[in-house]
């Protein structure tokens, strides 16, 4: 008997919300879990986008480069300017130190456990509830949101979503206890969220949080605390100023990258591009219908369970701390005027009015904080059936609910043309069915473990059901395997450019340098230089890739400052590889120079055809001459006039030149600021040439010249990280190292 018992002990031990929420992960996705022969867990922007940018972090790290600026993409950008290369977030490591196939395994898995667990915590604090916590927990880290996030590869959405509950953790904790470290906690979270790549979910969770504080204390609803509001409203402050702090290496060099890209500039029209349809609330019944009727994109996705819908709508009528209710039910329609983006006129006003909000597009990606925001009520509605049970009123009215449901199911089938025998259609009304005889079964039981145990059961059940067969799989060799004429580039070494028109950030593992790329933000100047050129239409909308058009024969040299040697161009109905004849050094020497201080000069220069690049410069400012620049003879066994390139790396370029006269040494390089020019170990300014260029004035005779890129933004940037985490150490350490020297000299 006593061996009965220990081993039922053991078993609750394994059996903790921690160990339950992390076997329900596993059981989720079962073998796909462990990388085998290359195969991980990888939707499309992973192939595209993510993987590309692992292969580039983990050669530059290795290599003892901080990856600052990328040369394969886009004829060169800024690279951990881009926040979505998230190179400062700590999960960077597993990308460095493992390899690629299990790095981004373990990033997928041990984020939805974060995210698990971070909600689970959460509805533990308030409701005290441990099954109310675990219900939240597989309702949120298994809900479309993260699935179709994986499906797609958004994988910085992944890691934003993974941390907002802790955010919120954090303030109940501080709110809770009175504690201003939690509050300090809950602003590492943040600067964290921050660190892991998506600006956008970062904006919804600082205003939501902010928000959620400001109706619990202005409005009274704080359960814990009755200081006055003044008084937290200074601690609160803590939260924004520590996730700056932590934030900043990574702010200050992506605020100087957007005010030169393409979101400076952006239209109400470009804001609210998708904005939640409003006929996509019936795929919260039934996820991704088969239909033309409604929209699926992975964007519009929240669906989190059928049974879940009955349980957050119990938690909404029938939880009884409104103090604790109330301030989610108001975040969720403050979410829910968010989503829908130009299909309410409230979004106007937030684009006039809420500052920041008008960078982003895609107003459908507040949905994070919906579905956050459901799975808190679900574990309100576990809460109060587990422990309260279900009168026979309840009972009826939540039956009632369901029958509402089925109608809805029917109602929108019709009215959207969906086949009623589909998988989705089925499975949906078969969860109906199964919430339905639950609910009937659960008012005969009267062990709450037991009715929270079939809850979760049936929850875990729907998500698996819906979302287990669709886990992406990506093979490392596939990914890896070169392109055919990606062999040609590498049996033709040397510092050209291409002009491919996907797969746009391969170069980044074959070493190229293409004019393509597949990025959310891009140098505005560059994006408008190339379609210029080119005579083509600016993408309105969708700024990830230049427009096709420009790969057409005709076209495709047009940009000729960039010296592309090699393009891919449409024929008829297939594309074929061609060879430019006359391809611009990355380097030359000019001595004619012309000054047109507006950039639009630039372009008509440009686009002359008896205008020579390689025999004048363009330049914008007027420069001073260059000191010493005055010689009189040369010897007639002086060398003709050369520069030539002799090394090149991603954040430092270094050149040889010679020259008889005063001239202009030209870079086929994005003038960008954060790089420097050093001739003969003395800086010079770099002038903007060719509209987009860099050019550097040099002396007559032999040089060496470096051009460093060292961004300021960067380095202000980190000093300020470093000194937020070294402030935030000494709070934790010094008061604990105190204790621990005074234990050792009482013990002395």
């Amino acid at each position: 008997m006593n061996y009965f018992k220990i081993a039922i002990q053991k078993m609750e031990k394994f059996l903790q919300p921690p160990y339950l929420l992390l076997g329900f992960i596993f059981l989720f996705f079962g073998k796909n879990i462990i990388p085998i022969n290359g195969d991980f867990i990888g939707g499309f922007d992973v192939g595209e986008y993510f993987f590309w940018h692992a292969q580039f972090i983990k050669e530059q790290f290795l290599s003892g480069t901080l990856p600052l600026w990328n040369p394969y993409y886009y004829s060169g950008h800024p690279f951990l300017a881009n926040p979505q290369t998230f190179i400062f977030y700590p999960s960077t490591l597993f990308f460095i130190a493992l390899p690629l196939p299990w790095a981004f395994n373990l990033d997928t898995v041990l984020h939805l456990y974060l995210a698990a667990l971070g909600m689970y915590f959460l509805v533990f604090l308030i409701t005290q509830s441990k099954s109310s916590g675990i219900a939240a927990g597989v309702v949120y880290c298994l809900s479309g949101y993260f699935m179709d996030n994986i499906l797609s590869g958004h994988l910085t959405m992944i890691h934003t979503a993974a941390l907002l509950p802790w955010i919120f953790y954090f303030l109940e904790k501080a709110l809770k206890h009175k504690n201003i470290k939690f509050f300090l906690l809950s602003g590492l979270m943040l600067g964290l969220q921050i660190l892991s790549g998506e600006p956008q979910n970062n904006f919804y969770s600082a205003f939501f949080v902010t928000f959620y504080f400001m109706v619990r204390e202005v409005f009274g609803l704080s359960p814990y605390s009755r200081q006055p509001f003044h008084k937290f409203g200074v601690y609160f402050l803590f939260i924004p100023l520590v996730a700056l702090g932590v934030g900043m290496v990574q702010i200050l060099p992506s605020l100087e990258f957007m005010f030169l890209s393409d979101r400076a500039k952006n239209t109400y029209e470009f804001a609210t591009f998708l904005s939640f349809p409003p006929k996509n609330f019936f795929t919260l019944i039934v996820p991704n219908p088969k239909t033309p009727l409604v929209d699926t994109n992975v964007e519009f996705t929240a669906y989190f369970g059928i049974l879940a819908g009955v349980l957050a709508g119990v938690g909404l009528l029938c939880y009884r701390k409104p103090q604790d209710l109330w301030p989610y039910v108001m975040m969720l329609l403050m979410a829910l005027t968010m989503i829908l983006g130009e299909h309410t006129f409230l979004y106007k006003i937030y684009y006039t009015w809420l500052p920041g909000i008008s960078i982003f597009r895609i107003p459908a990606r507040s949905l994070v904080i919906f579905v956050f925001g459901m799975a808190v009520l679900v574990g309100f509605g576990v809460k109060h059936i587990a422990e309260c049970g279900i009168s026979l009123r309840q009972q009826r009215s939540k039956l009632f609910g369901l029958l509402v449901l089925l109608v809805c199911w029917w109602v929108g089938g019709k009215v959207l043309q969906i086949d009623f025998a589909s998988r989705e259609m089925v499975t949906a009304m078969g969860l109906i069915l199964i919430s339905f005889i639950l609910i009937i079964v659960i008012r005969s039981l009267k062990n709450s473990k037991l009715i929270a145990g079939l809850l979760i059961a049936v929850l875990f059940g729907d998500l698996f059901l819906t979302y287990q067969s669709q886990t992406p799989i990506l093979n490392q060799s596939r990914l890896t395997k070169p392109f055919p004429f990606e062999t040609t580039f590498q049996q033709d070494p040397g510092l050209y450019r291409v002009a491919v028109p996907e797969g746009g950030l391969r170069g980044m593992k074959f070493h190229y340098q293409g004019i393509q790329g597949y990025t959310p933000i891009s140098l505005d100047s560059y994006f408008n230089f190339i379609h210029v050129m080119a005579d083509l239409p600016i993408p309105k909308y969708r700024r990830h890739k230049l427009n096709p058009e420009i790969f057409r024969a005709d076209l495709i040299f047009s940009s000729k400052i960039l010296g592309i040697k090699y393009a891919f161009v449409q024929f008829k109905e297939r594309f074929r590889l061609v060879m430019n004849n006359q391809v611009i050094p990355r380097a030359l020497l000019v001595k004619d120079a012309e000054f047109l201080p507006r950039l639009e000069e630039h372009i008509q220069y440009l686009k002359d055809p008896a205008f020579d690049p390689m025999k004048k410069v363009l330049l914008q400012i007027n420069p001073p001459p260059p000191v010493n620049s005055s010689v009189e003879t040369v010897p007639p066994s002086t060398p003709e006039e050369m520069v030539k390139i002799t090394k090149y790396e991603a954040n430092r370029i270094e050149l040889q030149s010679f020259s008889l006269n005063d001239t202009y040494l030209v870079l086929s390089e994005l003038f960008y600021p954060g790089w420097e020019a050093w001739v003969d170990g003395k800086e010079v300014p770099i002038l903007r040439a060719n509209f987009l260029l860099r050019a550097i004035g040099i002396t007559p005779g032999p040089h060496e010249i470096v051009f460093l890129y060292r961004p300021m933004s960067f380095l202000v940037g980190a000093a300020i990280s470093l000194m937020t985490f070294l402030v935030l150490g000494w709070i934790w350490l010094f008061p604990l190292a105190k204790k621990r020297l005074f234990k050792l000299s009482e013990g002395g």
